[in-house]
C-alpha cells in the first residue's frame, strides 16, 4: 500500500564485485567504478543486472508438467525440472525447488508461512514465477532465499515477513488491476532481510520497493537496478533498525524521476544511505 510522499536524498556511487551462481545461470554484481556504463536500464544484463536473458528456467532446460496445486509437506524435499501449473505451498524445512516455472493466479504462487511450519530454509533457484496478470502476489513471506528468479504478471513480486534473501533476480510486468497497488517488493513489518542485486521494474505501479512504515530491523537494499512506481523506493516512513540503502542505481526508463513522483522517500531517516546515483548520468542521488 503506498504511503503519504516526502522527498528523501543521498550520496556518493557505488563500488561492487563480481558474483556467481552455483547452479544455473550465471549472475554478475554491476561493474566497479572503472568499468560502469550508463544507461543499464535499457538492457540490464549488458551492465552485468538480470533480466530476462540470465533469470528463471536456464534455456534447454527440460520440464515435466505438475497439473494443479502442490503442497509439499516433506522436509529437505527438492523439486527440479517442473512445470508447475498451480500454486506451491510450502509446510516443511529446508525445501528446495530450482530449475522450475509455477504458474498461479491464486493468492501467492509460491508461500511459505511461519503460521505453517517452522524453520524456514526454502531455497528457490532459477525460478520462473508467472501470475497470469492477476492479482497474486509472487512469493511470500517467510525464511525464503530466492536467486535468480524471474517474476512477472503478479500484483506482488514479493511480500516479505522475515528472513529472507532475494538475490539476481528480475521482478517485471507486474500487475496494477482496478483495486490494486502493484509493488516489486513489499516488505511486512520483518528483519534480517536481504535485497541484493536484482532488477525491479514498476511502471504505473506503487513501488519497486515498499517498505513497513515502523516495524522493519536489519534490512540491506544493495547493489539493485530500480525504476517506476510512484516514488520508486519507499523507505521506513516512521523508524526502523538497521535499514541500510546502499549502491543502488536508479532508472529513468519510465518517468525523469525514476518514480512518477521521485525516486525514494523517507530514506534520510534509514540508518545508512549511500553510494546511490542515477543511472543514465551515474551522478549521486
Amino acid at each position: 500500500m503506498p504511503f503519504d510522499p516526502r522527498a528523501a536524498a543521498a550520496l556518493l556511487l557505488i563500488i561492487s564485485t563480481t558474483h556467481l551462481g552455483t547452479t544455473g545461470n550465471a549472475q554478475a554484481a554491476p561493474p566497479n567504478t572503472g568499468t560502469r556504463p550508463v544507461n543499464c536500464a535499457l538492457k540490464p544484463s549488458q551492465c552485468g543486472y538480470p533480466d530476462a536473458t540470465n533469470t528463471g528456467v536456464p534455456a534447454g532446460t527440460k520440464l515435466k508438467v505438475v497439473n494443479g496445486d502442490l503442497t509439499v509437506t516433506k522436509a529437505g524435499a527438492v523439486i527440479e525440472g517442473k512445470d508447475i501449473r498451480g500454486c506451491v505451498l510450502v509446510k516443511a524445512p529446508n525445501v528446495t525447488i530450482r530449475r522450475s516455472k509455477v504458474t498461479c493466479t491464486g493468492h501467492y504462487a509460491i508461500g511459505s508461512f511461519i503460521e505453517t511450519y517452522k524453520g524456514g530454509g526454502l531455497l528457490l533457484e532459477d525460478v520462473e514465477v508467472d501470475c497470469r496478470n492477476h492479482n497474486t502476489t509472487g512469493v511470500g513471506s517467510y525464511g525464503t532465499t530466492a536467486r535468480r528468479l524471474n517474476v512477472h504478471g503478479c500484483e506482488n513480486g514479493f511480500d516479505i515477513d522475515d528472513t529472507t534473501s532475494v538475490l539476481d533476480s528480475y521482478i517485471h510486468d507486474l500487475y496494477e488491476g482496478a483495486t490494486g497497488h502493484a509493488d516489486g517488493i513489499q516488505l511486512a513489518g520483518g528483519s534480517n532481510i536481504r535485497i541484493m542485486r536484482n532488477t525491479i521494474y514498476a511502471p504505473g505501479g506503487t513501488s519497486a520497493i515498499i517498505s513497513h512504515p515502523t516495524n522493519n530491523a536489519n534490512v540491506l537494499v544493495e547493489n539493485n537496478l530500480l525504476a517506476g512506481g510512484a516514488y520508486t523506493l519507499y523507505c521506513p516512513r516512521d523508524r526502523s533498525r538497521a535499514y541500510r540503502v546502499i549502491g543502488n542505481r536508479f532508472g529513468r526508463n519510465f518517468s525523469g524521476k525514476s518514480g512518477a513522483y521521485g525516486a525514494w522517500t523517507d530514506c534520510r531517516k534509514a540508518a545508512v544511505v549511500r553510494d546511490n546515483f542515477w543511472d543514465n548520468t551515474l551522478r549521486p542521488l
